[in-house]
Formats: C-alpha cells, sequence, structure tokens
C-alpha cells in the first residue's frame, strides 16, 4: 500500500470513532427551529450532520476545481 492510502485509511476510521463517541456519548436533545416547524433532535446528530455536510461541501467544490484545472 502507498503511504497516501495508508493516511486516508487512518482518517476515514478516525472520522467513523469520533462519529460513533458523538453518538454514543451526546444524549442532549435539542430544539431545531426550522422556518415553520420545531424538531426536537439530538445534539450528537445535529453536530454529525453539519460536519458531513461541510465535508461534502468541501469535496464537491474541490472536484470541481481540480476539474477545471485539468480542463485547461
Amino acid at each position: 500500500m502507498k503511504t497516501k492510502s495508508i493516511i486516508l485509511l487512518l482518517i476515514f476510521s478516525l472520522v467513523i470513532f469520533f462519529s460513533f463517541l458523538i453518538f454514543r456519548l451526546n444524549q442532549i436533545e435539542v430544539t431545531l427551529d426550522l422556518l415553520f416547524s420545531e424538531i426536537q433532535v439530538k445534539l450528537g446528530l445535529v453536530l454529525l450532520s453539519t460536519f458531513l455536510a461541510g465535508i461534502s461541501t468541501c469535496l464537491i467544490l474541490e472536484f470541481l476545481y481540480l476539474y477545471k484545472r485539468n480542463k485547461d
């Protein structure tokens, strides 16, 4: 295996491990106020979903940048 593959696997496993800790250790319920409704959700779910949304947005923008750079 290349070093990059090992580092990527290590980072992925750390993200999964910390996701598990957030779900297991965080039992606090918060009120998520949407436009016309309020939802009771656990704080761990909110933290994990915002983290994953940020990571996916960053990856999409990075892929678009790399695709445009390689095209030129």
